[in-house]
């Protein structure tokens, strides 16, 4: 099966579809097909992320696709107004009566059941970002770098689940401990996180001070004893310093080659560092195949007809699109693929940089 291919998804979303529409147009039983259409969603959102976690560990990159985030929730989402209508067997039923005569209901069954691996998922990419461990997000391949993109995926689900809630008064089970561990989750790392990053800088801080202090104290007193010493020195030697200051201004005015030496240095540098780029030292290490020869960031295929330059990692050799090279390197100092460190000399100045119709003609077609 292709999960790369449209067709598959939408073949299998037709047959989910037409099944659960004739069955209610048949027996007329809303319950039995709304299951028909929860598993055709459960089917395609599973094979989908699938398909990103390959293509996203293929190219040893950090599972942070905006893909993982809408996949899982709109399995959640669909679930959550389900469950109390589909037909299905029910494990309990939590009915709180109100002073107003109106009744909260929270249901589980064998839809929440199925809703609780996207709960895991969902609670374990929302630690990821805010851990530090994901410092970007990409939507559609194209890495964005702002943490309240994240946060305000998060917000609305909450915020859709929740106006159900206060709309009909009912809620799945799962979706309830998803909005607690999303309450959860923001206090500890918006809270609780920063108010102990502070309390350690405190105390780093502290200690720091005293001896500052101290060391300043014994500064002082050096300093008073040494001034001491100098002074009684340089009564002695006024006399000599005048006669030898006539002697330094004759001397001084000696004519002397300004700087030769430096700018030959200066040339020899400039030659050692400019290497000429050939076929042997471009390409990428290791056995390679047309289909990896992608930039590292934004796994798109080069284009002849794109402006853009291609730089490669010192390292793996592997390539990537300039500004989005640079743009990477804000944020990570490491490559985005062999995650070995780059150091800011070659930021500046890239030994492996070429366009990206000469990158083609010389690397890709080859292979």
């Amino acid at each position: 099966m292709d999960l790369n291919n449209i067709k598959v998804y939408a073949s299998i979303a037709i047959v989910g579809t037409m099944v659960g529409v004739l069955y209610l147009a048949i027996q007329k039983d809303l319950p039995v097909a709304l299951i028909f259409f929860y598993v055709t969603l459960y089917v395609v959102v599973t094979l989908r992320y699938v398909l990103e976690r390959r293509h996203y560990k293929k190219h040893k990159a950090a599972l942070a696709s905006s893909q993982f985030l809408l996949l899982p929730f709109s399995v959640m989402l669909m679930g959550n107004y389900i469950s109390p209508a589909a037909a299905n067997p029910r494990i309990f039923l939590i009915n709180i009566d109100l002073v107003g005569g109106d009744s909260l209901r929270i249901f589980f069954n064998i839809i929440s059941l199925s809703m609780i691996i996207p709960l895991i998922v969902l609670s374990l990419h929302f630690n990821n970002f805010y851990s530090g461990r994901w410092p970007a997000m990409a939507i559609n391949r194209k890495i964005k770098r702002k943490k309240i993109i994240p946060i305000l995926f998060f917000t609305s689900f909450v915020f859709i689940l929740l106006i159900g809630f206060f709309i009909n008064l009912t809620i799945d089970f799962v979706s309830l401990i998803f909005v607690l561990i999303y309450i959860v989750l923001s206090i500890n790392h918006f809270i609780v996180a920063p108010a102990r990053s502070a309390r350690v800088r405190a105390i780093q801080r502290a200690p720091t001070s005293t001896t500052r202090r101290t060391a300043s104290t014994t500064r002082q007193q050096v300093r008073t004893v040494r001034s001491s010493s100098t002074r009684a020195r340089r009564t002695t030697s006024t006399t000599a310093s005048r006669t030898t200051r006539t002697a330094q201004r004759s001397t001084a005015r000696v004519a002397i080659d300004p700087g030769i030496d430096v700018r030959t240095t200066r040339k020899t540098t400039a030659k050692a560092v400019s290497t000429k780029i050939t076929d042997k030292n471009i390409f990428p290490i290791g056995k390679v195949s047309s289909s990896e020869l992608k930039c590292i960031i934004c796994y798109m295929d080069f284009n002849k007809r794109d402006t853009r330059r291609v730089v490669l990692c010192p390292h793996c050799r592997y390539p990537a699109h300039e500004d989005e090279f640079l743009n990477w390197f804000k944020t990570s100092k490491l490559c985005a693929r062999c995650n070995k460190p780059i150091s800011t000399k070659y930021i500046k100045k890239p030994i492996y940089r070429l366009t990206t119709k000469i990158y083609i003609e010389r690397v890709i077609e080859k292979v």
